[in-house]
């Protein structure tokens, strides 16, 4: 049986007497996409840069492709891209000698050097700024180009920690585009983000972290199934000619514990766990239906409802 790309096992951080990392394990498989969410202090960076081989756990290890973080860090490193939330680099550097530098720290020989460079920068829409000065970016360039330095080894693992952090939403919405394109590369990605809705939209597996601990992991299906409630809305819309009546013959059944109108919607409550006994009523009724839906909780509500605010 083939292993998990990356294997975090039973991994413990502290700093003095604050446990940062508090015995968490994960296995995360060959392109899957990995979103951790948390409030600030919950310890995803810690854990981050224990997973990027930057920092040592105190208990437990991660396995990257096999490679021990503990025993054999520069294995690691050959196999993984971190992309740091805060922006570190010379100034007066150009984007084309800033991802050269990173070329001769990964020693990409010289020809290969040029061609991944140009690789890196048509992937992250940075094609023909070569020359521009890194001091000269915005918010949005910078990201890309620390993206781009991040990839210019091809790693098979990235590790991205809040990399939409001060971006507007079309500079947002390019990067989820790229992160996209990344998986459907293959490669494995864990990113960590403030921004729920954009990791509630590219993840494949969403971990919340709190106090040190992973409080809750799964897809968003099963992450919802955790918390959806006994009793749920529905969204309910009917022809206008209908909207009274329907309202009256919900209202009038026993599961139904709410029924309001919304313009143009019925908002429906019940404790019934099948919500189809809305659609029968109305066929039974000939009343026309137009839109149907069951409300799902939101990333936001489950990170709500998951969370009490702690940090480490």
């Amino acid at each position: 049986m083939e292993t998990a790309t990356v294997e975090i096992d039973n991994v413990t951080k502290r700093f003095d007497d604050l446990i940062a990392v508090d015995r968490i394990s994960l296995c995360i498989d060959r392109g899957q996409t990995l979103g951790l969410i948390g409030p600030n202090g919950a310890g995803k960076t810690t854990l981050l840069r224990i997973i990027a081989s930057l920092a040592v756990p105190d208990r437990g290890d991660v396995r990257i492709q096999g490679q021990s973080v503990r025993t054999n860090p520069r294995a690691v490193r050959k196999i993984l891209g971190f992309m740091p939330a805060e922006f570190g680099c010379p100034r007066n550097l150009t984007i084309g000698e800033y991802l050269e530098y990173f070329g001769c720290l990964y020693a990409i020989p010289k020809l290969d050097r040029r061609q991944r460079i140009q690789e890196v920068c048509q992937l992250t829409d940075l094609s023909g700024r070569e020359r521009v000065l890194v001091k000269g970016l915005s918010t949005g360039n910078r990201q890309r180009l620390l993206l781009a330095k991040t990839l210019l080894h091809d790693p098979q693992v990235l590790v991205l920690d809040e990399p939409a952090s001060g971006l507007d939403p079309r500079a947002r919405t390019e990067l989820r585009g790229i992160v996209r394109e990344l998986a459907a590369m293959g490669k494995t990605i864990i990113i960590s983000s403030h921004i729920l809705p954009d990791i509630e939209d590219i993840s494949d597996r969403i971990g919340i972290i709190e106090a040190g601990r992973l409080v809750l992991d799964g897809n968003l299906d099963a992450l919802r199934a955790h918390h959806r409630t006994s009793s749920r809305q529905v969204k309910l819309r009917v022809g206008s000619e209908d909207a009274t009546r329907a309202r009256n013959l919900l209202a009038a059944l026993s599961v139904v514990t709410s029924c309001e109108l919304q313009e143009p919607f019925l908002i429906i409550g019940s404790d019934e766990p099948n919500r189809n006994f809305v659609l029968a009523e109305m066929l039974k009724h000939d009343i026309r239906v137009l839109q149907f839906q069951e409300d799902e909780p939101s990333l936001e509500e489950i990170f709500m409802q998951s969370t009490a605010g702690k940090v480490t």
